[in-house]
This record gives C-alpha cells, sequence and structure tokens, in this order.
C-alpha cells in the first residue's frame, strides 16, 4: 500500500529555512554573508547546481558607469561544478548583465533556449539549464537579478512559488542596504564567490542595448544616428530606418554632444524631444562617450520625465509608505514562522496589522476547505468594530473568472463595486452594499498552482492601488502562504499522532494475531503480542524470525502465493485458509487476511492469522451430520417400503402356511421364506436404527445396570488378551432409551474394538455426567445444552486413519474383508445416538488407539412418572376366544397389507372391515353400520391424519375400544402420545404370532345388540 503524500518534513523544511534567516537578520549579520546564505538555501529547495545574484546598482536604467558585483553558490555535493564555473565567472557575468532590466522570469531548459536568450554558448556548457528570476522594487526599480542553474530536470513556475519567501527576503535585503555593503570589490564566502564586473566594451554592451526597457541612441561625433533600439522607436514614433542616417537634433533639437561632460552628473541634460506626431515631450538626455575602432561615437540614454512629474512631497510620502510596508513585511514574516501562537490568532494579527499598514477599511482572509471549492471567511478585520467572519461560505470552482485570474496575476483589483452589475465578482453585490465596498485588491494564496486561499482589502473610497501596494500584498498572501502550509503540517502532524494511536489500538493491542513481514527478504517487521502468545515465541526470537520459519514445508506455496498476489496488486484484499507451524511444532489450521502495506519505509504484507483449528473440526462435524441426515432420510424412506414388502410377504405366507398345514413339501418352502424374512426384518431393523426412527419400545434406563449385565457377554465375544475395564460412574441419572438397542449399540462397539487392537489390548467403557452449557466446544448445530449422560468405549487399537474418518459411520461402509461386515454397525451407533436425542462424538489417534461417545441427555422428573409400557416378554399364548360377530376395522394404505391382516383378523373369529385412509375410517365409523371393538391401523398413511391422530378420535367415539397401531417408520410421531390413547404398538414387520399375543391379552366381552 504506497500513497503519495506530502510529509511533515518537506512542510516544514523551508519555514525553518526562512527562520533561521531572519535570525541571522535580527542578528545583524553582513547583508553579503546572508545573501550568500539565501543563495544556498535557494540551490537546495530547488535542486539546483548553483546559484548566482547581481544586484544592481546602477539606478532604474540599469545603465552607467559604476561596476556591479556578482555573488554566487554552488551546491557542496558537485565540486566538479566549482571546477567547471570558477574560470569563465568574468564572462558569465557580462552575459548576465542586460538580464538586469528584465521583467518577467525566464526559463531556458535546453540548449537551444539557452542560446537564444543569452546569445551565448558557454552558459550551456558551464551551467546548462538556466532559470532567470528578476528582481523588482514596489517603485518599480530593477534591484538586481536572481539566477538558478544546473537543475536536472526543468525549471517551472510552481518552483518560483516555492522559494517566493526567500526570492522577497532578497529584495527587502536590496532595499535596506543603505550602507552600500553591496558595493564591496570583492567577497569570499565558504565555497561562494563574488567578483566585481568591469565596464563592457560596444560588443559586449550590445545585448543590454537590444534589450533594455529605456531608448538609447548610438551617434558618431557630428551627432548622426548610427543605431537605435525599439524603445526610441516607440518613444520618437519612428522605425528605425527612418531614424539611422538623420542627426540627433532633428529629434532632440538643444541637445549637446561634447567630450567634457564626462562625469555622471554633469552628462545630464533636460531637453524637449518632437516625436513624430509633432508633440513635444520632456526627457532627459544622458550621454556617454564610446570608442570603436579607434573612432569616437556617443551613447545617448534617453528618460521619458512624464514618468518623473511627481512631486518632491509625494516622492517622499511614497518612500516613507514602503519603508513602513518593508518593516510590516518583516513583522509578518516573524509572525508566519517563528512565532507559536494558534493559527487564528496569527491570522488575526496578521490582518490587523496589513489594515494599520495600508489604512484601509477592512482586510478579510479566506481558505478553502481541503479538496474543495468551498472557500471560509477565516478572520475579518474591519476599523470600526472588533473581529468576526462572513457566515456565508463562497463556492468559487477553477471555472470561476476570479479564480482564473488571480492564480494567473496573484494580485487583482476592482473598483466601482457598488455601482457595478457585472455577475464575475466573485463576491455578492448585497455584500458590496451591506459593507459599503467600493474598491477591493485581492492576493491569491496559490499552492501547487491553484488557488487555496486570498487576502481581501476592502475601502469604501474610490482608490487607486499603487505598485508598492499590490506588491506588499503580494508578500503577505506570500508569508500566509507559508503560515498556512505550517499549520497543516501541525494538522498532518496531530493526525499522525492520533494514526499512531489508533494504530497501536489497532495492531499492538488487537486480540487477534497480526504479523507484518518484509516482502522481499520475508523477515519480520512487527508483530503484536496476541501473534507471539498465539504462536508460543518470545518477541526476541520472532524478531529473528521470517513468515517460512512458521509455515511447514507442505504450505509454503501457499504464503508464496500471498507475496506474489499483494506484489502484483498492493491494493488488493486476500483471503487464504493454510497451516501453520508453533513454537512447539504443532500444526494448525489459520485463516490468512493479508495486504501490501508500507511500513518503515518498506513494502511490507501484513496478515491477520487466524486459528481456526477448532472451527474446521467443527464445520467437518457438521458436514459429517448433514450428510448423515441426509443418507438417514433415505435409508429411512427406504427401510419403511422394505418393511411394507416384508409385512406383505410374511403375513401372505404365514396365510399360506395355514391352508397347507398337511403338506410337508409345501411347509419346507413356507419356512424358507419364513427364514429369508427373518433375515430381511434384521437388516431393516438396522438401517431404520440408522436413519434415527424413534424407539416405540424406549424406556427409563439406568446405563450403568445395562452395562454390568451385559459385560460378561461381552467378555465371551471378545478374546481372552482383551482385558475390559469398566469406570462407572454410579451416581449417574436416568435416560430414555431402547435397551435392545443399547445393548446392541455396545457389542457392536466392543468387536469393533476388538479388531481394531488384533484381538490383544484393554477395553474401557466409563460412564460419566456433565452439564454442557451454550457455548460449549461440543454444542454445535441442533445439539440442546443440558445435562448428559456419557458413555466412552475407549480401544488401544491402530486409531481411525483421518481419511476415512468422515466415511465410518455411512452405511454399509467397512474396512473388513468381503464377508466379514455388513458395515452398518457404526451406522448403527450412530443412529442410536441421534434417535434418542443425544449425539455421537469421535476422538481417535493413529497408532494409540480410538474413544466412542455415547451423549444421552437426561430424563427429566415429570417426564420419569409416565410409566412406558414394554411388549409382554415370550410366554405360553392362551387361547384366543371372540364372542360370535365381534367387529374389527382393519386400516392400512397397502391393499396387499390390509388384505392379509384382514385375513389374518377374521381368522380369530373377527368380522372385519376394511379401510385404506384415516378419513376413509371416519366415514365408516360414522355410518352407524357398525359397532366395532377392535381397530388395528398402520400409523404413516396419506391424508389429513395419521393412525396416531385416528385413534384420539376413535376412542372420542368410542371409550372401550381396543386399538393397535403398526409402523415401521414412527419419525414425528409421539409414542406417548399413542400409549396416552391405551394404543397397543407393533412394530412392521410382524406376523401371526405376534399379533396373536396382543390380542389374546385382552378380555373379549360379548358385543351387545
Amino acid at each position: 500500500m504506497t500513497t503519495a503524500t506530502m510529509t511533515p518534513s518537506t512542510i516544514l523544511e523551508p519555514t525553518l529555512e526562512l527562520q533561521k534567516l531572519l535570525q541571522q537578520f535580527m542578528e545583524d549579520t553582513a547583508t553579503a554573508d546572508l545573501i550568500l546564505s539565501v543563495l544556498q538555501t535557494m540551490i537546495r529547495l530547488s535542486d539546483s547546481q548553483s546559484a548566482f545574484l547581481l544586484p544592481n546598482n546602477r539606478g532604474a536604467d540599469c545603465s552607467g558607469a559604476k561596476s556591479n558585483q556578482l555573488y554566487w553558490q554552488y551546491h557542496a555535493g558537485y565540486e566538479g561544478v566549482k571546477k567547471q564555473i570558477e574560470p569563465h565567472l568574468t564572462k558569465i557575468s557580462h552575459v548576465f548583465q542586460p538580464e538586469l532590466c528584465r521583467t518577467e522570469p525566464l526559463f531556458a531548459n535546453t540548449s537551444c533556449a539557452v542560446l537564444t536568450a543569452f546569445k551565448s554558448t558557454l552558459l550551456w556548457h558551464s551551467l546548462g539549464r538556466v532559470a532567470v528570476i528578476p528582481l523588482q522594487s514596489s517603485m518599480g526599480l530593477h534591484k538586481g537579478v536572481l539566477i538558478l542553474a544546473g537543475r536536472d530536470t526543468p525549471y517551472y513556475a510552481s518552483m518560483i512559488e516555492h522559494i517566493e519567501p526567500f526570492i522577497s527576503f532578497c529584495m527587502n535585503l536590496l532595499l535596506l542596504d543603505q550602507k552600500g555593503l553591496l558595493g564591496n570589490s570583492h567577497t569570499s564566502i565558504n565555497n561562494s564567490q563574488s567578483i566585481p564586473i568591469s565596464e563592457p566594451k560596444l560588443e559586449q554592451f550590445k545585448p543590454f542595448f537590444d534589450h533594455s526597457v529605456l531608448p538609447h541612441v548610438i551617434t558618431d561625433v557630428d551627432g548622426t544616428i548610427q543605431q537605435c533600439n525599439a524603445a526610441t522607436e516607440q518613444l520618437l514614433g519612428y522605425p528605425e530606418n527612418k531614424l539611422v542616417g538623420q542627426h540627433i537634433a532633428r529629434f532632440i533639437p538643444k541637445i549637446k554632444l561634447s567630450l567634457h561632460h564626462l562625469e555622471q552628473e554633469k552628462s545630464l541634460q533636460e531637453l524637449k524631444a518632437y516625436t513624430r506626431q509633432g508633440i513635444a515631450l520632456s526627457i532627459r538626455a544622458n550621454t556617454q562617450p564610446l570608442i570603436e575602432d579607434e573612432s569616437l561615437q556617443f551613447n545617448i540614454t534617453l528618460q521619458d520625465l512624464r514618468r518623473n512629474d511627481e512631486s518632491k512631497a509625494h516622492q517622499q510620502a511614497r518612500e516613507k509608505r514602503i519603508q513602513k510596508q518593508i518593516r510590516s513585511t518583516l513583522r509578518i514574516a516573524r509572525m508566519a514562522t517563528q512565532e507559536q501562537a494558534p493559527f487564528a490568532q496569527l491570522v488575526q494579527q496578521i490582518c490587523e496589522l496589513t489594515a494599520e499598514t495600508l489604512q484601509v477599511l477592512r482586510v478579510g482572509i479566506w481558505l478553502a476547505e481541503e479538496n474543495s471549492p468551498i472557500f471560509r471567511n477565516l478572520c475579518q478585520i474591519d476599523l470600526n468594530q472588533s473581529a468576526y467572519s462572513e457566515c456565508l461560505p463562497l463556492i468559487l470552482t477553477s471555472k470561476n473568472p476570479f479564480v482564473r485570474q488571480i492564480e494567473q496575476v496573484q494580485v487583482l483589483a476592482l473598483g466601482n463595486l457598488s455601482e457595478s452589475k457585472n455577475s464575475s465578482h466573485f463576491l455578492s453585490s448585497d455584500y458590496y452594499q451591506r459593507n459599503k465596498v467600493q474598491t477591493l485588491m485581492s492576493a491569491g494564496i496559490i499552492k501547487e498552482g491553484q488557488l487555496i486561499g486570498f487576502l481581501v482589502i476592502e475601502e469604501s473610497n474610490p482608490v487607486l492601488w499603487q505598485e508598492d501596494q499590490f506588491n506588499f500584498a503580494r508578500e503577505v498572501a506570500n508569508y500566509l502562504h507559508i503560515l498556512v502550509l505550517s499549520n497543516q503540517r501541525q494538522r498532518i502532524q496531530s493526525a499522525l499522532a492520533l494514526q499512531e494511536e489508533q494504530f497501536r489500538l489497532l495492531f499492538f493491542d488487537s486480540p487477534m494475531p497480526m504479523l507484518a513481514f518484509d516482502q522481499e527478504s520475508f523477515q519480520f517487521i512487527s508483530v503484536n503480542d496476541a501473534a507471539t502468545k498465539e504462536f508460543g515465541y518470545s518477541k526476541e526470537e520472532i524478531a529473528k524470525k521470517g513468515i517460512y520459519d512458521l509455515v511447514p514445508p507442505s504450505c509454503v506455496l501457499d504464503i508464496h502465493n500471498i507475496v506474489s498476489a499483494n506484489a502484483q496488486k498492493q491494493h488488493d484484499y486476500h483471503v487464504l485458509e493454510t497451516k501453520m507451524q508453533k513454537h512447539s511444532g504443532e500444526i494448525i489450521d489459520v485463516e490468512i487476511h493479508s495486504h501490501a502495506i508500507t511500513l518503515s519505509n518498506r513494502e511490507a504484507i501484513l496478515m491477520v492469522a487466524l486459528d481456526i483449528t477448532q472451527k474446521k473440526r467443527i464445520e467437518q462435524s457438521l458436514r459429517q451430520k448433514q450428510k448423515m441426515e441426509a443418507i438417514g432420510q433415505l435409508v429411512g424412506g427406504i427401510a419403511h417400503d422394505f418393511n411394507n414388502i416384508t409385512n406383505i410377504i410374511r403375513g401372505h405366507t404365514e396365510l399360506l402356511e395355514l391352508k397347507l398345514v398337511n403338506q410337508d413339501k409345501a411347509q419346507k418352502h413356507i419356512q424358507a421364506i419364513f427364514k429369508a424374512t427373518t433375515r430381511t426384518t434384521s437388516l431393516t431393523h438396522k438401517l431404520m436404527q440408522f436413519s434415527r426412527q424413534q424407539q416405540i419400545s424406549s424406556e427409563p434406563l439406568q446405563v450403568n445396570d445395562v452395562i454390568s449385565d451385559l459385560v460378561e457377554f461381552m467378555s465371551k465375544s471378545l478374546t481372552n488378551n482383551i482385558q475390559i475395564l469398566l469406570e462407572l460412574d454410579h451416581s449417574t441419572p436416568t435416560v430414555l432409551i431402547d435397551r435392545g438397542d443399547f445393548e446392541d449399540v455396545l457389542i457392536n462397539l466392543a468387536i469393533n474394538a476388538r479388531d481394531a487392537m488384533e484381538r490383544q489390548g484393554t477395553l474401557t467403557i466409563k460412564t460419566s455426567q456433565h452439564t454442557l452449557s451454550e457455548d460449549h466446544v461440543l454444542m454445535t448445530r441442533d445439539r440442546q445444552a443440558g445435562r448428559y449422560v456419557c458413555v466412552r468405549v475407549q480401544d488401544t487399537g491402530t486409531g481411525i486413519p483421518q481419511e476415512i474418518r468422515e466415511q465410518i459411520f455411512d452405511p454399509f461402509f467397512t474396512t473388513k474383508d468381503k464377508g466379514k461386515g455388513t458395515g452398518l454397525g457404526l451406522s448403527m451407533v450412530y443412529g442410536f445416538a441421534k434417535r434418542s436425542g443425544g449425539f455421537l462424538d469421535l476422538e481417535s489417534i493413529e497408532g494409540k488407539g480410538s474413544s466412542f461417545q455415547i451423549w444421552l441427555p437426561v430424563l427429566e422428573q415429570d417426564k420419569t412418572t409416565e410409566k412406558i409400557e414394554t411388549q409382554d416378554e415370550a410366554h405360553l399364548i392362551p387361547e384366543l376366544k371372540v364372542p360370535e360377530g365381534t367387529q374389527a376395522l382393519v386400516v392400512d394404505d397397502e391393499e396387499d397389507i390390509r388384505s392379509a391382516l384382514s385375513e389374518m383378523v377374521s381368522s380369530f373369529g373377527f368380522v372385519v372391515t376394511e379401510a385404506s385412509s384415516a378419513d376413509q375410517a371416519i366415514q365408516v365409523i360414522q355410518s352407524g353400520q357398525h359397532n366395532f371393538s377392535l381397530m388395528l391401523s398402520d400409523i404413516i398413511m396419506p391424508g389429513s391424519m395419521n393412525g396416531v391422530a385416528l385413534a384420539h378420535w376413535a376412542k372420542e367415539q368410542r371409550s372401550n375400544l381396543r386399538i393397535i397401531l403398526a409402523s415401521g417408520y414412527s419419525e414425528n410421531i409421539s409414542v406417548i402420545d399413542a400409549r396416552k390413547v391405551s394404543c397397543h404398538l407393533l412394530k412392521k414387520p410382524f406376523g401371526r404370532q405376534d399379533l396373536l399375543k396382543v390380542l389374546s391379552s385382552w378380555d373379549w366381552p360379548k358385543n351387545k345388540e
């Protein structure tokens, strides 16, 4: 995760540098030394290799005999630059001299641009790229020029904005140089050097002559014009070809050319010059003799005196105003860079000082919200009232005319505002009228070429702003820019501190194990306490580890995929399940959430490693349970149909046996059919047990009693080399189970344990009682919290391999040889636990053995009070005597079963009526044509009612009605509800003898007619 953000150091550096320079200024450091320090600072901030400052000591016309002095600095890390520049300093200074009259910055970023701008091939070979920045005072005086050179990338305007405070500082130094310190002939400090510039010859003067903003004329000794520049053409209104060859007196009649006026002050002549239109202009002429090819010539510099019509009092007032502005600028600079007062207070003080300096009615500052076109009034200073802020914000997009203009010129003036109807003004007409604003000046606060705020100076009277006032407003805006950046830096630092605190809370104090490692070395950069605790390392130990030290060899590719994915798409979030290794060597399942970040200036990957070992175990258990439920439903349906088919075969076989009782050959075949139905009945019973169908013969039992009664039989079933240990908790409460099924479960588990131990080992049967809460690890979906009895059957065998643990409870799955097992043993155990309202849990370690835990819910006290009957034990069946005419109703949806049962009941002496559903049976009873003493009904039937509901209804109609309910598939049927209506329950498939046992147990009184 990498983001391009401005760090506090980049914001802080210019501010600190300016503070140092201001401190040196306050300590009365020499002006020359300060200039050299500023040059060195600008070299660093602009990424340049060298910097030059050429002051102008010759006046506004940039000409004269007085020599100028060049100051220069080079980057300390580029010693070759000094060797490259030093031999050519004099020539370089002559090339720069014509730039003293420049009014706009120049950027020459190619060899062609440098050659075109300076007419010199030397400059490109010595300096490379060049930026020329004019230093022009508030009064329009050209105080010097600043040159930056040797930048690796092109110079551009926003770079000038970055060093604008230092350019202003240089200008203030030049303005305050009252002692003429900059006129010294030579100065050398550290890695810097300054050289005097001698008066150039004519060929050296030529570039300056061509580019000068003042009119220049060169005549021969007689006064005939030889050359003139563009400024002369503009002043007199003649093209150059009309001036060259004419006598100078034609245009300036009283001009005198004399070799006797060699001093500067005696060579000035105030005369009248006549333009092409015949207009007389007041001018001042400065004549200087030149020697060219041993011939005498005159250089005449002309100055339009129309620009100097101000009175001396006016000039003194302006100079006084400028001095006041300079002092205020220095105070504002100290406020913006050195004072530690709150941001709002500093802004208010700057507004107050600006209003006092310019003597205006109102000064305000507007700042934009971050990344928003909404500007809010931070402070408003009004001389007539206390400081306040405008409530309504401004919405100024980049397309607003005011924004476009002020971004280009930085300072903008508007007049006649109370009468103006121009909608392009950034403030509303209501604002102008309410505050009586007639004139305003606005200076932009610009960052990276975009407007982020502006200073507004307002007056209630028409004002013609002067250039020095524009310059002062511009410098105030520059220092406000520094103050705003400093405030942003402080906010960034506060935000960073908050982020650090949040990171500490989210990372180090997180309860989830979090690890960050380097993308290249894979070594850990940082880990939190939860990770060290999870993986068992100390912080010192894990600091020396890498991510691959915590991963088993089989999962190395997973970590490699994480690194590759995050390296290609750094802002993507990845989730992966794999395995990791603890310090103890334990392998755990983990879910890794990873994300690419930048940490400690290194490309890293942050991982959240969640231990899901227990979760995987529970999920595996749930999957197994869901699978078993699905199989159970399938098996239950098949068993139900199989039961019905078996019941049909058995019923009709018994009827056939009665009819062929004296035919021995037929009886042999009938007995074979009986034997087959017995086998299918046993198989169906096991399938029904697996499919968790309700037991219709469940009863309250003590599991310890059943185990104690069965242990002798189990010992005989096992070999003498297998020892059975009993660890029984004799305080275990009662559970509701089918005794026969429970005995089958224990025998099946014992036989499986015998085979797993290869007929030698220890079989431990242990009982205990537990209370499982909702958050217990065993409480997965649809398991109920409460009291349980746990029956643990544990062996010392080979254990169950991991790869087949999910299959061992499947019906017909077996690891035994063909013919040695049906594969229904463990399926029956699983079905018994579920059918009894509990669950089955397995613990197995390969090579050490397995432990099957049957968890059975404790029977509540109110339920134990119910007496649940069991089928009669085998005894001699008395003869069944049914009074003649006793009526019976047989209800079953299977026609073959219904016909067989009807014939059986008829053979016992009953008069039988048949019904194919509960609805039809009700219709038969309600018809009033029958007086039934017996109803034999299937439980599961199609229609709106099942057999139990039919029994309830029938008992309400006739309380002495005897009812037998039969079913092989009693899912969702309440056995207790059936017994409440005194129903006898028969499990399908049942035979004639089973039915006779039930019927013979009742007394059959004679029906009353």
